[in-house]
């Protein structure tokens, strides 16, 4: 017998007064599976997590986790205690009064101090265990809500912006802790985030919330590889990382553009939105060139070349062991690798 999904979503919608925050959503996540939840500050994300939670009643639609229906049409079945969800917000809420240890074992049905103390070594807390939360820095804080959340081996990990709090230093060091922790667990996740890395860096799947009106909706659900290479919008591209976006003329398999002829992902013809990514593009010196250098920022690894042109600002890098041209220097900007067309110049 098949094991249930989960998580399933079915046309989930809500409403705060007359604000529409969520339209006609549809998601599954599949067992051991992590997806991330990408979009702008306000547009439902973490509505979303504290429906599946059990936090918010949303107005329509269906949310069943581990094959039972939690709530349907605007009323709960199952309260959020009995849900089998575990929740990281990014507060970490931990309770000031207990220790690490009392923490990360209150969500259990009966004391387990071997469970208690294998979760303090997979964070790497094995020692601070009978510290307060008082007495531990926001990532080691972090790591306790991490195990509190998994003790009671849930169905469905949640995690709201969950390196909120983290200094930016730390932050890839946590992300490769979590996904090692999850992964050790055989945990399912979903993770709300505005924070494009760390989505394109942990997730399996990436599903990208577009805002409207009417509420906000799953604009692509794809692979990080997919999100970033292939965006389906203009919006998605800009989300995923940094971008020039380039109207041209689409003859096949090459566009005729301001910066000369780029060669496409897959044969068009007619008006299209180039999507070009900073690393697909090299800057060569010339006197008569199109573009100029504005700026050049060291980043460690590369350098980003910034420069003005007719199509407008674009980026480039450049290995910082690579001396960079002055600021105002001309030359033109070539495409390296075949470039990612969008249908439609208003995509």
């Amino acid at each position: 017998m098949a094991e249930p999904t989960p998580l399933l979503l079915s046309n989930i919608a809500h409403k705060f007064g007359n604000t529409a925050v969520l339209n006609a959503l549809n998601l599954s996540v599949k067992a051991g599976e992590f997806v991330a939840l990408l979009g702008p500050s306000g547009c439902g994300k973490t509505t979303l997590l504290r429906a599946i939670a059990g936090l918010v009643t949303p107005n329509a639609g269906t949310i069943t986790i581990d094959g039972k229906v939690v709530a349907d049409d605007g009323i709960d079945h199952i309260p959020c205690e009995n849900r089998g969800v575990g929740l990281v917000f990014q507060e970490y809420a931990l309770f000031p009064n207990m220790t690490v240890a009392q923490n990360v074992g209150y969500g259990l049905p009966s004391p387990d101090s071997a469970r208690v103390n294998g979760l303090l070594t997979l964070v790497g807390m094995a020692d601070l265990g009978l510290r307060m939360p008082a007495q531990l820095s926001g990532g080691q804080q972090q790591r306790v809500a991490l195990a509190r959340a998994l003790a009671p081996r849930p169905a469905l990990l949640l995690l709201d912006e969950p390196f909120a709090n983290v200094d930016a230093a730390l932050k890839d060091t946590m992300g490769r802790l979590l996904r090692r922790v999850v992964q050790d667990e055989g945990a399912t996740v979903l993770m709300v985030t505005h924070d494009q890395q760390s989505a394109l860096s942990l997730a399996d799947r990436v599903v990208i919330f577009g805002p409207q009106s009417s509420g906000s909706t799953i604009v692509q659900d794809a692979s990080p590889t997919m999100v970033y290479h292939q965006p389906e919008t203009a919006a998605v591209a800009l989300m995923t990382g940094a971008c020039a976006l380039i109207d041209g003329d689409a003859q096949g398999a090459h566009a005729q553009t301001l910066l000369g002829q780029v060669p496409l992902v897959r044969p068009q013809n007619g008006s299209i939105r180039l999507v070009l990514r900073p690393e697909q593009l090299h800057f060569i010196e010339n006197e008569s060139g199109l573009c100029t250098v504005n700026d050049v920022q060291f980043s460690g690894a590369v350098q980003v070349l910034r420069c003005g042109s007719e199509a407008g600002p674009i980026d480039v890098l450049l290995a910082s062991s690579i001396p960079a041209p002055a600021v105002g220097t001309r030359g033109n900007i070539t495409v390296s690798a075949p470039a990612w067309a969008l249908a439609h110049r208003d995509a």
